[in-house]
């Protein structure tokens, strides 16, 4: 299973949003920069994810945006599914089950089902604020150890 950059750029840029809840708007620019994303990339995903309802925005002088909820609220499969669209590994599975020729009768169709449930499963039980917890931890891990 493979995820799309603009996966990848969301969850990024929502994690550092995560550090500002409840403290007002961050700039869309200053997450771009943070996190080394092309702004204009970064914008588009915004938008999907505002209208999916996952994030909050507003314009002018004191514009940015905000996560829409508590981020122990949000979970990465809503992020994912909103970007992607509906997960399915291979497209003998799913809603797309019925256009293959052996649909009723594969071990491989099978395997996938299984694969899809556990990946949905690991998406759901983690949250923006797990996540952003993890993130704290790797980089309070990579700063300089300075001893006397």
């Amino acid at each position: 299973m493979k995820f799309s950059a603009k996966s990848e750029y969301a969850l990024r840029a929502l994690i550092d949003m995560v550090g500002y809840y409840g403290q007002g708007t961050v700039g869309i620019r200053e997450i771009a920069q943070r996190q080394g994303i092309p702004e204009r990339f970064l914008e588009q995903q915004i938008t999907v994810l505002r209208k999916a309802g996952l994030v909050k925005s507003q314009r002018g002088a004191q514009g940015g945006v905000t996560l829409a909820r508590a981020p122990e609220d949000i979970t990465v499969h809503e992020v994912i599914e909103a970007l992607e669209g509906p997960l399915s590994t291979v497209t003998c599975v799913g809603n797309n089950a019925s256009d293959c020729a052996k649909s009723t009768q594969c071990a491989l169709q099978d395997l996938w089902y299984q694969v899809g449930l556990a990946a949905e499963h690991v998406l759901r039980g983690m949250t923006l604020g797990r996540l952003a917890m993890h993130q704290v931890c790797y980089d309070q891990s990579m700063q300089p150890m300075y001893y006397i």
